[in-house]
Formats: structure tokens, C-alpha cells, sequence
């Protein structure tokens, strides 16, 4: 993951929900040409995305604006949705992107969910949430102090946003599931991460696997697979690993993609 001097800890980012489909519609008119601030203005001026009424469209666009004025260049999102990418496997590209822009849910995934799911547990509460929050509380990295209300929501909405990338089915008792990571989104994020670590051992140890809730093997299967289908180029020969891409970049991949 990300350092967390780099990582936002919004409340706000959790309790108004990911939001996969109105930041898809969002960046599906983004003006590429313009910056961040102008572009939500424009949403705003002329609401493209048909939000129900004004006081959603300003919520819509406030989420958005805290979520992407930090982390990665979120571009290659912009190309996909402009492009017409799916927005069921887009939703995996951007749930890749939150792991360097929002620090309670990547906490949250890497620290404590996929730790019990390698403890072998399947099904989780918002009570089995509250201590982790209690935790995040303690530490400051929530800026204040929560009421027992809201470290029962805030343990709830962590869920409810997990459950939005389908990990989870239920609602009181949420049931863990494992949806396959399309082939797209996994090389989405081999590209992003690919750009950043030096050699493919670093790639497939890397931490922030766990926002799919994938372990070093599972993605070094994946790789293997994807050779298999020339999508890269994936060798090893006993410790050594060696890992092409035909990208030279996330970008263009992106564009790949979509033209």
C-alpha cells in the first residue's frame, strides 16, 4: 500500500459510498484539456450525468473532487470511461486507484480484512468492525473523536463499500465472496504497479494485491495465465522472475483498450 502521509483518511470518502457508477458517468464527460476544479465546475453547471436533483449532483461532485485531488493520475480512468470500457470491469480498475487516494478503506482491506480472511473466517459484522475502528480512533488518524454512533457507521459504511466490488453478499451478516478480477483490470493494475516497483518479485509481493483480495500465488498464476494467452511475457526459472509488459505505460494500455 501506499504510505500513509500520502493517504486520505475522509470519512467523507467512506460514508458517501464509492460511487462506481456516477464517477463512471462523471469521467465519461471529462474535458481532458481542463484541470480537475474546471471539470467539476462544468459537471455542476450542466449536470451530463442526469444526477435526480442539485443537492446529489454537489454531492456527487465534492466526493469526487476530495477523492481524485490526490494519488496516481487517475487519466487511464478517464480513457476507460470515455472509452467505453465496461463499467463492470472498470469498477476493479478503479477499486486499484483507491488503494493510493482513500486511506480508511485500503486500511481497512490490507489490515484488517484480508488478514482474517487468511485466518480462515467468511463472515463478518459491523460489531466485528468496531474494534479496528476503535484502533484508527486511537491512533488519530481520524482527526476526531467518534460517538458510539459513529464508529457503528463507520464500521458499516467500510463494509458496505467493500460489498459495492461484490466481496460481499448480504447485509446484516455479510458473507465473504470471491468475484474472478477480470483479465483487464489485473493488467490495469500490473501496468500501474509496474510503473512503480523494479522488479516483477516486488510486483507480485506487493501489499496492495489485497484490495482484490489476492495473494502472492494468485498473482503469480494470473501472470502465468496471461503468458499463456500473449498478453505478456511471464518467465521464471527457479528464483529469478523476469516480466515484460508490451505497454510502455499505463496510459497507453488504457487507450489500447478502448480504440
Amino acid at each position: 500500500m501506499d504510505a500513509p502521509s500520502k493517504l486520505k483518511y475522509s470519512q467523507r470518502l467512506i460514508r458517501k459510498g464509492v460511487l462506481v457508477e456516477e464517477t463512471y458517468r462523471v469521467f465519461s464527460h471529462w474535458d481532458e484539456r481542463c484541470s480537475l476544479q474546471e471539470n467539476i465546475e462544468a459537471i455542476r453547471a450542466n449536470n451530463p450525468i442526469g444526477a435526480r436533483n442539485m443537492a446529489w449532483l454537489r454531492e456527487i461532485t465534492a466526493t469526487i473532487s476530495n477523492r481524485f485531488s490526490s494519488g496516481d493520475p487517475f487519466l487511464p480512468l478517464v480513457v476507460l470511461a470515455k472509452g467505453g470500457l465496461s463499467v463492470d470491469i472498470w469498477k476493479y480498475c478503479l477499486l486499484w486507484h483507491l488503494g493510493t487516494t482513500d486511506g480508511l478503506y485500503s486500511s481497512f482491506v490490507s489490515e484488517f480484512l484480508f488478514p482474517r480472511i487468511e485466518e480462515g473466517i467468511a463472515v463478518f459484522t459491523t460489531d466485528d468492525v468496531i474494534p479496528f475502528v476503535r484502533e484508527l480512533e486511537s491512533q488519530g488518524v481520524l482527526k476526531e473523536n467518534l460517538s458510539d454512533y459513529g464508529v457503528r457507521r463507520l464500521g458499516r459504511d467500510l463494509l458496505r463499500a467493500t460489498a459495492e466490488f461484490g466481496f460481499f453478499r448480504g447485509t446484516t451478516r455479510r458473507e465473504l465472496c470471491h468475484p474472478p478480477i477480470p483479465d483487464n483490470a489485473f493488467l490495469f493494475a500490473t501496468y500501474s504497479l509496474g510503473q512503480q516497483v523494479l522488479s516483477a518479485e516486488r510486483l507480485i509481493s506487493s501489499d496492495r494485491w489485497r484490495l482484490f483480495l489476492m495473494r502472492p500465488y494468485q498473482v503469480e498464476q494470473e501472470l502465468l495465465n496471461l503468458h499463456q494467452f500473449h498478453r505478456l511475457r511471464y518467465e521464471r526459472a527457479g528464483t529469478v522472475r523476469d516480466l515484460s509488459l508490451p505497454y510502455a505505460s499505463l496510459n497507453e494500455f488504457a487507450q489500447s483498450l478502448v480504440s
